[in-house]
């Protein structure tokens, strides 16, 4: 098995777990800070105080009015993407 090999299949085990540990999260509320916005300008981007950046993911939350980035809001987990969540604001 050649190392590409080995460092695919590794990708994809750890593409699942990483999904199953992120839908224990569904369904659940937290405090989200809004740190950025999309390429798109069409979603937030914000991380609860368990996130840590560039080791965990995010929580894309899709922009339905103007919130000043930094700002804290309470964010419902709706759906579970690879590595992300989706949520809304409540």
């Amino acid at each position: 098995m050649t190392k590409k090999a080995r460092h695919k299949k590794i990708m994809t085990l750890q593409k699942e777990i990483s999904k199953q540990n992120l839908q224990e999260k569904l369904e659940n509320t937290y405090d989200t800070i809004l740190e950025s916005t999309s390429f798109d300008n069409k979603y937030y981007i914000g991380r609860t105080y368990m996130d840590v950046p560039e080791e965990d993911g995010v929580i894309f939350i899709k922009k339905e009015r103007e919130i000043p980035l930094g700002t804290f809001v309470k964010c419902k987990i709706i759906k579970v993407k690879d590595y992300d969540l989706i949520g809304e604001i409540i």
